[in-house]
């Protein structure tokens, strides 16, 4: 086919979960510099007052984008494992191994929802005036548990699909 020779379906599968993996790390370094940014002590009273109002209008943005990125890279991962090379073994290292890697490490970002989904909750609902009912301290909760997420899920899974991207086949 004419087409193969410009554009290799097979290599645009290879890569696109370091495309969609990429896109998610850069989405979570973002968001962890901007959130970050809210509960700085010169604006923290400030944004106690927007918080709420923040997260209804970035929320259902944010959550949609987390989630394409995330399924992509997940069917992608699956794609590669079981349909260019159903009968590769994970052990010794091959690219499947990368993909398993990177696939677990996906998986593992959505698995940290039941963390994350309180404090944004209770960001969403604070329309308490108390002066102790403060959104950002649920903004640092928030904060706390996505660096982890960082760091034990979306990091490890891109690193992994840059591994995969950068084997080379016998």
């Amino acid at each position: 086919m004419a087409s193969a020779v410009i554009i290799d379906p097979y290599c645009l599968l290879r890569a696109a979960p370091l495309a969609t993996s990429t896109g998610s790390l850069v989405l979570a370094t973002s968001e962890l510099i901007f959130y970050s940014g809210l509960v700085q002590p010169p604006i923290r009273k400030k944004s106690d007052s927007i918080l709420a109002d923040y997260w209804r209008y970035i929320f259902p943005r944010g959550v949609s984008l987390v989630l394409v990125l995330n399924f992509t890279t997940i069917g992608t991962s699956l794609c590669n494992i079981l349909w260019t090379n159903p009968c590769s073994r994970p052990l010794p290292v091959s690219r499947t191994t990368f993909y398993w890697a990177g696939l677990i490490g996906a998986i593992g970002h959505l698995a940290f929802v039941p963390f994350v989904a309180p404090p944004i909750q209770r960001i969403l609902n604070n329309t308490d005036p108390d002066p102790e009912a403060e959104a950002s301290k649920e903004m640092d909760t928030w904060l706390g548990v996505h660096r982890i997420r960082m760091l034990v899920a979306d990091i490890p899974a891109w690193l992994a699909y840059v591994g995969a991207a950068m084997l080379i086949d016998p």
